[in-house]
């Protein structure tokens, strides 16, 4: 008997700050695990709006975050460099100078209808600011930036 999902965090989402080339591979259902240096404290399955940063600077696309596991390197290539979409020599410069890493398992990733350039972010709701690695929005807001691409 296959595990029911539990039900959607419905207060609030995660905003992933990407490099464009990743947020892409995502989106292109290529890369499926995203990995992180810094855990986010969230439940799962929880909502992620998918930032790319410089040069596109733009809300590209949402997905569910299915799974959160932190491991050591070693253990966190082994497991899911695979679905990370980047080489072994990118993963290592990524995590030099710690030994723990996060992956974040990715799941209906969905390209939004229209990009929604930074200028349009920052426009309303007025004072967004994309985040370097990821920041917490209450639902309000993120619901807010998805019809800002409708």
């Amino acid at each position: 008997m296959a595990e029911e999902m539990p039900e959607l965090d419905q207060d609030r989402m995660v905003v992933l700050s990407l490099k464009p080339r990743f947020a892409e591979a995502i989106l292109a259902g290529t890369k499926t695990v995203e990995l992180r240096r810094t855990t986010p404290k969230i439940e799962v399955p929880t909502r992620a709006l998918l930032y790319a940063s410089s040069p596109v600077r733009a809300l590209l696309g949402k997905c569910i975050i299915t799974s959160v596991k932190s491991a050591h390197l070693t253990d966190l290539w082994r497991e899911f460099g695979s679905r990370a979409d980047l080489s072994y020599p990118e993963f290592r410069r990524y995590f030099e100078g710690v030994e723990v890493g996060t992956a974040l398992t990715l799941d209906e990733q969905r390209p939004l209808s229209r990009r929604v350039p930074l200028q349009d972010l920052r426009a309303k709701p007025r004072g967004f600011r994309p985040p370097q690695s990821f920041a917490y929005v209450d639902s309000k807001t993120g619901n807010r930036l998805l019809q800002m691409a409708a």
